[in-house]
């Protein structure tokens, strides 16, 4: 996949949580100066994590097409319900849940040579010129 792309996605994903924390503090009176200025701190470096941890992950198609609609369901729960600001919470903390499985290391494989060997360890040790 297109490591731009996925850098959007990831911005995507962190832009649907800003909505959604935009949303609450507006629909509960509190749009001060003072909860802007945290809601920025807070929520800028997420979205900035997101679409870092997206562009370094290994994101496929699926599961790019997964965090699309994922994040589309909260885009649209944010502005369509009254509690369309937490389903825009849940829904972004799910993708990114979806973005952060994809970025695991890889599984070691597992088998023989991990093992050391009983017989391996009786004989005498070689000895290295």
């Amino acid at each position: 996949m297109d490591k731009n792309l996925l850098t959007a996605l990831g911005a995507l994903t962190g832009l649907v949580s800003m909505a959604g924390m935009i949303r609450l503090i507006d629909g509960a009176g509190l749009a001060s100066t003072f909860s802007w200025v945290f809601l920025l701190l807070a929520m800028v470096p997420w979205v900035a994590y997101a679409a870092w941890r997206a562009r370094h992950g290994k994101l496929g198609r699926s599961g790019a097409a997964a965090v699309l609609a994922i994040d589309v369901i909260g885009l649209i729960s944010v502005f369509v319900f009254t509690i369309g600001p937490v389903l825009a919470l849940a829904a972004s903390l799910a993708a990114f849940v979806v973005i952060w499985v994809h970025d695991w290391p890889p599984r070691r494989e597992r088998g023989e040579d991990v093992f050391v060997r009983i017989e391996d360890l009786s004989g005498e040790p070689e000895r290295v010129s």
